[in-house]
This record gives C-alpha cells, structure tokens and sequence, in this order.
C-alpha cells in the first residue's frame, strides 16, 4: 500500500493493514525524533476506542510522553511508520522507509539512545521507562467488524472509506504539490505516484531492499522533495481537514450506532 495511501487510512480511522518491513541486523543511532501523532478526527475518536491497534498505538504515545516529561526520547512502536515516515528528518535519512533502504525498528532506536547515555543517566531512563509502561492492550473477544449486531454500520463504513480516498475534496491540495514537485524536476501528479514511481525503481518493485547507491539517492531526493512540497503548499493541512469534514459527515450520519458501538466494544 503505498505510504499517503496508508496515511489516508489512519486519517479515516481505517486498520492498515501492510507487510512490515524487514528488521535491520545493524543496530543504527537514532537519527528521527519521536513524532507526536496529530488529534484524531471525529470518526477516528470513535473507532480508536474499540480497535486493539490503535489503542497500544495511543498507549505508546503516552509512554512516549511520559518519558519526554522527564527529559528522555522513546520511540513509540510503530510498525508502519506512519507518523516518521511523514517527516523531512525521516525522508533525508531513509527516503520512503521499506523501499530501498531497510529502516530501524523503534525497539533499536531505543536500544541506540540507550547505548549514548552515561551509566547513571542509562540507570536512570530504564527506571523512567518502567515508571512510564502501560499494560498491554488485549484484543477483544470479537472484534466488532464480525459482531452481527453492528454489520450494517460496518457495511456502511466500508462503502465511505473507499468513496473518501477518491473524494475530490480530498484530493484538493494535488494540484499545488504537483507544480511544486515540477519545480523541483520531478514529473508526478500525486504523492501516491511519487512513491510509485520509487518502488518501480527497487527492481520494479520485486525488491525490498537493495545496496544500489543510485538507487537510494534517487528515492531520498524524491521523498525530499515530496515532504518539502507538502510543508510549502499546505498539503498535509489540506488533506487533514478535508479527512476531518469526510468523518463529521459520517459521524452525522451514524452517531446513534457509533455511540452503541463504543458501549459494546469500547477496549
């Protein structure tokens, strides 16, 4: 699944759902800050309540936090990386992250920071960390997609999640990121084919990863030129609040089954 696409998915408050990248066998120094995740939207303040993911997703960002409350980093777990992956730090360093170039898990950012710290400042961030953890989310007995009493709203949600992603409000800030893109010499129209066309290049897509230099340099300087076009035009704030009005119109449409479905599954 392409990377905005996935990021479509969590503004509309969908289960992504993407193979997970290979683990690096390096254990690499951490080189993007913890991202804190935007509020959700009004539909996504229903659905987290009663979806197992993206409620250890919200736990970790508490702990993420609670460790920055006493001057320490921790990176939250975040196996699609949904949150760095949309930052300049991130493209600079890893381009789109899974493409070519294999990406640090958030356990081995931890690891890293660990490693940089004195004995008495490590000692002091492992007590912080278990001060900070949560217990672990538990998945639901049943999960609500499959409970007959909710099928009707889940029909529904699954016939606007797709109608979303194709909404032309949704896709309003294309026009001036395509023209900043030109600009700096790259011919695609949408974030999603930027990041197509980054994957044709790994041997067509066949490949995860590879050692090709040119290769890489080519996907770091298109995700660059991606996340710098997003923050010049606006793009992020435009798609977010398109997202945010998409939901509204479903939660206005759906409020009375939303509610019964955070009393009978919330987590």
């Amino acid at each position: 699944m392409p990377h905005r696409t996935a990021l479509l998915w969590a503004l509309a408050g969908g289960t992504l759902l993407a193979g997970c990248a290979e683990s690096t066998t390096e254990t690499l120094p951490p080189a993007v800050p913890p991202v804190e995740r935007p509020a959700p939207g009004p539909l996504s303040a229903y659905l987290e309540q009663v979806d197992a993911g993206s409620m250890a997703r919200i736990d970790e960002d508490r702990t993420r936090a609670c460790v920055a409350d006493a001057g320490f980093l921790y990176w939250p777990d975040d196996p699609h990386n949904e949150l760095s992956q949309d930052t300049l730090p991130f493209a600079r360093a890893w381009g789109y992250g899974g493409l070519s170039i294999s990406v640090p898990t958030a356990a081995e950012q931890n690891t890293a920071y660990a490693g940089t710290l004195s004995p008495q400042d490590r000692e002091r961030y492992e007590a912080v960390l278990d001060g900070c953890a949560t217990a672990p989310v538990l998945e639901p007995a049943q999960d609500w997609a499959s409970d007959p009493d909710f099928a009707g709203l889940h029909a529904d949600y699954e016939e606007w999640i797709f109608a979303a992603i194709d909404d032309p409000r949704v896709h309003a800030g294309d026009a001036a990121w395509s023209a900043c893109m030109s600009e700096a010499g790259h011919d695609v129209a949408t974030p999603d084919e930027a990041e197509l066309q980054a994957s044709a290049a790994t041997h067509g897509g066949n490949v995860l990863f590879t050692d090709d230099p040119e290769v890489q340099a080519a996907e770091i300087a298109l995700a660059v030129a991606d996340l710098t076009c997003r923050d010049s035009t606006g793009y992020r704030e435009t798609t977010r609040a398109a997202w945010h009005t998409l939901q509204q119109e479903f939660v206005d449409a759906h409020r009375e089954q939303l509610e019964a479905l955070v009393d009978a599954h919330a987590l």
